[in-house]
């Protein structure tokens, strides 16, 4: 049998090479809302052993914790997001009790904050990159070449959402991945089955269920393409054992969870405030807000994806049941989305909640690059110009604070819509209908204006996107001083926070750059066709 798989080397350089760019570029702090509170409940664990805070610090009407049967405050979040993170804030811990440490030395206290926040932000850093290599090998089980998948890996790292939510600690990317690998468990097992691919696609797909529990509905999907495969009678009891069982304990893990937090296996949490509207928007609405509003349109925030849906047609007609997965997969996972009272996932960069549905709508580009040179010239420049237009969205959303402009267009918003009454549907519509239906408000166009400010120095409100409305009188916002947008880019926002620490960040960051580049060009050695990492250019796929 032709060889599949990359050599350690080189699957260690490709994975290397995407963590040290993620966390090259990853955040300059922590963001308010969802993530500061499942990072928390990471540290909660990490230094005192306990799921849960001791108290709690929001008022009762915010307030996403509910007091649980242990006496114990607990987030309403799915506990997955939290584990992941607990490594990194025990490995801190470790560390800096074998340094020599003085708590009441300002000096000490300082480095030891940016470090921890360091240690935490090459999280999603590593697991945006696991997600590229698992999209690597996934293209090769489709029967691409590997220059074809390596091309599709770098279309899908820094061409699609997954930049600028590899620098997010909140769930997507970890959710994304871990239903990445379920997908490339399952399609890995059709191919040669082993067990071990149910193993990994049972334990991913698990996993994915106790960071979001609405992945649970992907089991339709995976199950389908698993029970409707050849010779499936035969390999019934196997799936039972090495996919249902495995996952049916992660189920078990997520009922205790919500029995420990709310005293019923059956309540997730998600029946407060706004979560106490549920499934309430219309079906239409909300599936037209992520995929063709000007404010949230899954191809407005990632062109690339309409390269795809270009491809579908020729990844129909040879890979029938892998496409007929990847619809699944999307469509099982869009649809509670848009049935969602706040299917837009604000305050967010772009549709968050379809981060996970990213690369079911890249893989098949794979296609136009095994046909590259069978394409007419202006074939292969809209191919080109709808990945460079991508390249430059993730920019945007990689430069600047998510919140700098979500923030300031709140101010001018919440000027023209009348009072409504808080957590009702026509609060959140009627600010959807201003940010996400309204083109002037789009994030996009307001990264674009923050960003040119990062570069020139002139009056901030000289090119406001809301200028045609009136001149408002705003705060200046997050992360601009005076008129210059400061990059959300940790060296730069360390520096600015603590002198004291600038030398030795800016010597990191100047060692992760250095990494960056050795690691590409050892990457690049290894794919070439004459490089130890594979033999040869062949394709391998599924049967």
């Amino acid at each position: 049998m032709k060889k599949l798989f990359l050599t350690h080397n080189a699957a260690f350089c490709l994975f290397l090479f995407f963590a040290s760019f993620y966390f090259l570029t990853n955040a300059g702090g922590y963001k308010e809302g969802d993530e500061s509170v499942m990072s928390a409940l990471a540290r909660q664990i990490a230094y005192h052993g306990k799921i849960g805070f001791e108290k709690t610090q929001y008022p009762p009407e915010e307030d996403p914790c509910t007091k649980g049967t242990d006496g114990l405050y607990h987030p309403k979040w799915g506990l997955g997001q939290s584990l992941v993170q607990v490594p990194f804030y025990f490995a801190h811990r470790l560390l800096w009790t074998i340094i020599p440490y003085d708590r009441e030395d300002p000096r000490d206290s300082t480095a030891s904050r940016f470090s921890e926040m360091l240690l935490v932000f090459s999280c999603p850093s590593g697991i945006s990159a696991l997600g590229c290599l698992l999209l690597f090998f996934l293209g090769l089980r489709l029967g691409f070449s590997r220059r074809a998948s390596l091309l599709l890996t770098f279309v899908y790292a820094l061409g699609t959402m997954v930049w600028p939510y590899s620098k997010s600690l909140m769930s997507e990317a970890t959710l994304n991945t871990a239903i990445l690998g379920g997908v490339y468990g399952v399609i890995s097992y059709r191919f040669d089955h082993k067990r071990k691919w149910l193993l990994l696609s049972s334990a991913c797909m698990g996993f994915a269920l106790i960071t979001k529990v609405v992945s649970f509905g992907l089991l339709v999907p995976l199950l389908a393409y698993l029970f409707f495969s050849p010779n499936r009678r035969k390999r019934v009891g196997t799936i039972l054992v090495c996919f249902v069982l495995p996952y049916a304990l992660f189920a078990a893990f997520q009922l205790w969870y919500n029995m420990l937090r709310y005293g019923d296996l059956f309540t997730f949490g998600y029946d407060r405030q706004w979560d106490a509207l549920g499934f309430s928007t219309p079906f239409y609405v909300g599936l037209w807000g992520l995929f063709l509003s000007p404010g949230k349109s899954f191809f407005l925030y990632t062109p690339a994806a309409i390269l795809g849906l270009v491809c579908l047609r020729p990844f129909l007609k040879e890979k029938k049941a892998e496409c007929l997965l990847f619809l699944g997969v999307a469509g099982f996972f869009t649809i509670p989305h848009s049935l969602w009272v706040q299917w837009a996932g604000d305050w967010a960069w772009g549709p968050r909640f379809l981060v996970p549905v990213v690369p079911y709508f890249i893989l098949p580009i794979g296609y136009c690059f095994k046909n590259w040179y069978g394409l007419t010239r202006p074939q292969r420049g809209f191919a080109v110009a709808l990945v460079a237009v991508s390249l430059f969205v993730q920019i945007l959303g990689v430069a600047i604070h998510p919140f700098s402009f979500i923030e300031i267009r709140w101010d001018i918003v919440s000027r023209f819509l009348k009072e409504s009454p808080k957590y009702s549907y026509a609060d959140t519509y009627g600010e959807n209908a201003f940010v996400n239906f309204s083109p002037m408000f789009s994030h996009i166009v307001g990264n674009w204006w923050l960003f040119k400010h990062m570069i020139l120095d002139y009056d901030l409100r000289k090119d406001a996107p809301w200028k045609t409305l009136g001149d408002f009188e705003v705060d200046s916002p997050k992360w601009v001083k005076g008129n210059r947008t400061i990059p959300f880019w940790w060296p730069i926002s360390f520096s600015m926070a603590s002198p004291r620490v600038e030398k030795w960040v800016i010597g990191l960051a100047l060692a992760n750059a250095m990494t960056v580049l050795l690691v590409g060009l050892r990457l690049r050695r290894e794919l070439s066709p004459s490089g130890s990492g594979i033999e040869g250019d062949e394709k391998e796929g599924t049967e």
